[in-house]
């Protein structure tokens, strides 16, 4: 198996604990303090960014094999996915909207709600876990394949 992914799978793990332990704070906890808030909007970031280079790494790899292009964007990134076949496309078009928040914690952190912050934390958390899921049985897959 690819060690760059490998070690991004680590990653994406370990940020998810570490959002699921925020996601089991109240709304009221988690509004009342910024120290929360900022790593929270720390941790999806960097759970979104593991992501990101996750899918970015696969295209690489499969770029030899199929006549896939390179993706133009972050949001690409998870539709190219959904080209191969790793996700089906309608998950791959949800999972774009994480790509354009990730550009918004990046370049317009300072107009992050965190009311949003706790939505996203509270429901759309879900989603990276379902990605990483998904990864990780493509790539028990084309490791079977290989054999």
């Amino acid at each position: 198996m690819d060690e760059k992914i490998v070690e991004q799978l680590k990653l994406l793990h370990k940020y998810l604990q570490y959002l699921d332990d925020l996601s089991r704070k109240s709304k009221d906890e988690f509004l009342k303090d910024v120290i929360m808030q900022g790593a929270c909007e720390r941790y999806l970031q960097l759970a979104i960014e593991s992501s990101l280079n996750i899918g970015s790494r696969i295209i690489a790899l499969e770029a030899g094999k199929s006549n896939i292009s390179a993706p133009e964007s972050y949001a690409d990134i998870f539709l190219k996915l959904g080209e191969l076949g790793i996700l089906s496309p309608e998950f791959a078009l949800n999972l774009t909207a994480m790509a354009r928040f990730r550009n918004r914690l990046v370049h317009a952190y300072w107009d992050v709600d965190p009311e949003i912050i706790y939505k996203i934390l509270q429901e759309d958390r879900r989603e990276i876990h379902e990605f990483k899921d998904k990864i990780i049985k493509y790539l028990n897959t084309a490791r079977q394949e290989r054999k």
